[in-house]
């Protein structure tokens, strides 16, 4: 009767994270994605709720992609909201 080991095993992989452009979130406006799941958008709201605590955040942006989640976002959204503003 074979045994099998229920651990396995796989090549290790590292990666490097991105480039953190800011020091801190302080004085940021933070973006977040609302991606239509169930959910998504008390959870969102919830995390705007922390960051602000722990933060001085200038604000929060949230959008709402227009598609179903398991689409990309649409342009319009990325071009409008921009990957980092005044950062």
């Amino acid at each position: 009767m074979p045994i099998l080991d229920p651990t396995g095993s796989s090549p290790e992989r590292r990666y490097e994270l991105a480039p953190r452009l800011l020091r801190s979130l302080d004085g940021a406006t933070v973006g977040l994605l609302d991606n239509s799941k169930l959910n998504a958008a008390p959870l969102l709201a919830a995390i705007g709720d922390l960051l602000k605590e722990r933060y001085a955040i200038k604000s929060t942006v949230v959008r709402t992609k227009g598609h179903g989640f398991s689409y990309p976002v649409e342009e319009p959204i990325v071009r409008r909201v921009g990957v980092i503003e005044g950062g």
